[in-house]
């Protein structure tokens, strides 16, 4: 026992996947963060029985489309993801921005209180996004993106708006960035992300069998550089769980997903259709498919597995030239 102990306290960050202290956190400790402005502090926070008010703020554009960032486990609005992605969003300047900060709830013991409390947010975010559409909220105009385990919690909102509605209102357009992996699939008590939870899912695959999903999800599935650890410019695992070393293939998504949002008007991220790696190595590419953009560009049209090669380091697209392997 001595021995577990004294390695646990070498790991950076010891909330591991089955959890080391219990959260007993509440559904009213989630809350919206709406961006108005072109810094990261020029924003309002609403409780999620307010929402509706966010719709009649006068700095909301409804001329404008609406995204939704849900960020992942053991995060907060004051981790590097979401002032990337915010940054982003700014530096593009035609969306409403809002953040989800459930901190609280996306905390401590992974399987038994993160998850359940992803399922239980869920659900309720489905009622609330409702909610905001009866406000006058464009059903159609807005966009939900999500990472890790947020981007399960995605799915359940978009499951919960379509039951909620009787199957009348469905949700435009859901982005997942490398989707949790465990307990999701194959999924016997939960339920995971698929291409049902919107007209249009796509997803980004950066750690698939580790921390992210290991199949195709959605309804477009884009598996950069195989779509596994290590990502180009990741440092080998230390495996010690959830260090920077070891997310880095995992966080890679939402690093492509925030350089496609903020390169604007320049589509990025060119990818082709193929059946597997292995394929798209040697060339064999569905030429009957239009070329696809990953990220923020991804034409709704797109339909399949895409797969693409990118740099290690910021430029991450190669353009054109990531459609080929090299």
């Amino acid at each position: 026992m001595t021995c577990v102990t004294e390695k646990m306290k070498r790991v950076k960050n010891p909330r591991l996947w089955i959890g080391l202290r219990p959260i007993k956190a509440q559904l009213e400790t989630a809350k919206f963060m709406f961006f108005h402005g072109t810094q990261f502090g020029d924003h309002e926070v609403f409780e999620l029985d307010q929402a509706d008010k966010i719709v009649h703020h006068p700095k909301f554009d409804r001329s404008k489309r609406t995204v939704m960032y849900f960020h992942g486990y053991i995060e907060s609005p004051e981790v590097e993801s979401v002032h990337v992605i915010v940054d982003a969003y700014q530096k593009r300047n035609d969306h409403n921005l809002i953040v989800l900060d459930w901190t609280q709830l996306a905390d401590g013991n992974y399987l038994l209180e993160a998850v359940p409390n992803c399922r239980k947010l869920g659900h309720k975010l489905g009622t609330v996004i409702l909610d905001m559409i009866n406000a006058g909220l464009d059903v159609d105009k807005l966009h939900l993106v999500g990472h890790s385990l947020g981007a399960q919690l995605a799915g359940y909102a978009g499951r919960t708006v379509l039951s909620k509605s009787d199957k009348k209102i469905k949700l435009r357009r859901i982005s997942a960035l490398d989707p949790a992996f465990p307990p999701f699939y194959p999924g016997v008590f939960v339920t995971h992300l698929s291409e049902k939870d919107a007209h249009f899912v796509d997803v980004i695959h950066t750690d698939a069998w580790l921390y992210g999903a290991p199949v195709s999800t959605g309804t477009a599935d884009f598996w950069p550089n195989n779509g596994k650890t290590l990502q180009p410019g990741c440092p080998k695992r230390n495996y010690k769980p959830l260090t920077d070393n070891d997310l880095c293939s995992h966080r890679r998504s939402w690093w492509f997903w925030a350089e496609s949002v903020a390169e604007r008007p320049t589509a990025s991220f060119h990818s082709v259709r193929c059946k597997s790696w292995g394929d798209f190595k040697e060339n064999k590419i569905d030429r009957s498919a239009k070329l696809a953009h990953m990220g923020i560009d991804c034409s709704p049209d797109a339909k399949g597995d895409y797969y693409l090669q990118t740099n290690g380091n910021p430029p991450y697209s190669r353009g054109i030239a990531g459609s080929t392997y090299e």
